[in-house]
């Protein structure tokens, strides 16, 4: 089985973030046992979209999925959205003046109006910001790397990891609420030591503006996928990339640059590493 080298951040939403007709859907999707480990999810989404072929006539015909985890007062949901996220996709590129030619070259009208009528897509989250019409989603995926931005959520002690001959795991899940904390702490710093326009303090700041939009109880977890394929042992057991952010953020509020930068140069050196293994392949 050849896993997709990419990482994953999710938010896991207790059944009252739903609606009562999808809330009563995935309670049952839950108790029935139907879940997909996130280990195998990635490459069972790879292999439906094979089998469901081009977008020729319509959308791929995928079901609604889950990855979900227990919690303290029931389980915790964090929706694949792969159909409405495909919808969204198609959606934006058909009505998007400037890609008009490459819509018309690969976009159907039957799928261009199918795509249309899913609109936003179940259980997809939006923005307080009224003129923000794009879907916020329950996963963000990274090939090749793991964003910095998402190592400011999560602390070294927080890490589960699984090396075997036929299991790798390395991810951290952590509650909403210190998610939020450390992300706003994070991004407070970077704007008084970077400014409001260095790409690292807006990297932070989309961060946060996903996090507020989940329920409060939620589950954020980090996920080196595929990632965990790919690197090494030694490499797995001695990653301590969110250590490193930390280091990093905490030398700048100390107005320790040269620390940072060591910091962040050691983090960017590492995932260079791993990045340019895409081009070997």
């Amino acid at each position: 089985m050849t896993v997709p080298y990419a990482a994953y951040l999710r938010a896991y939403e207790p059944l009252a973030a739903f609606g009562a007709e999808r809330a009563q859907w995935w309670r049952r999707y839950a108790e029935e046992g139907r879940a997909i480990p996130p280990e195998l999810g990635p490459v069972r989404q790879r292999d439906e979209l094979y089998e469901s072929g081009a977008l020729t006539k319509r959308l791929p015909d995928i079901g609604d999925e889950a990855y979900v985890i227990d919690g303290e007062d029931g389980p915790l949901v964090s929706p694949w959205q792969v159909r409405p996220r495909i919808a969204a996709a198609v959606d934006r590129l058909a009505s998007s003046p400037a890609n008009l030619r490459l819509a018309r070259a690969f976009i159907t009208p039957e799928v261009a109006a199918e795509a249309s009528a899913v609109g936003r897509g179940a259980d997809a989250r939006h923005s307080a910001d009224l003129d923000d019409e794009e879907p916020i989603w329950h996963e963000h995926v990274a090939t090749w790397h793991v964003p910095v931005r998402w190592f400011m959520c999560v602390k070294a002690e927080e890490r589960e990891l699984i090396v075997t001959d036929d299991r790798r795991l390395l991810r951290y899940r952590v509650a909403m609420a210190k998610a939020r904390h450390r992300g706003h702490k994070a991004h407070a710093v970077l704007n008084a030591s970077l400014g409001a326009d260095n790409p690292l303090t807006v990297s932070a700041r989309e961060m946060i503006k996903w996090l507020t939009v989940f329920h409060p109880r939620s589950i954020v977890e980090l996920d080196y996928g595929g990632l965990a394929w790919v690197l090494s042992d030694d490499h797995l057991r001695a990653d301590d990339s969110p250590q490193l952010v930390q280091d990093g953020l905490t030398a700048l509020a100390d107005g320790d640059l040269p620390s940072a930068g060591r910091a962040y140069e050691r983090l960017m050196r590492r995932w260079r590493h791993v990045r340019l293994r895409e081009r070997s392949n």
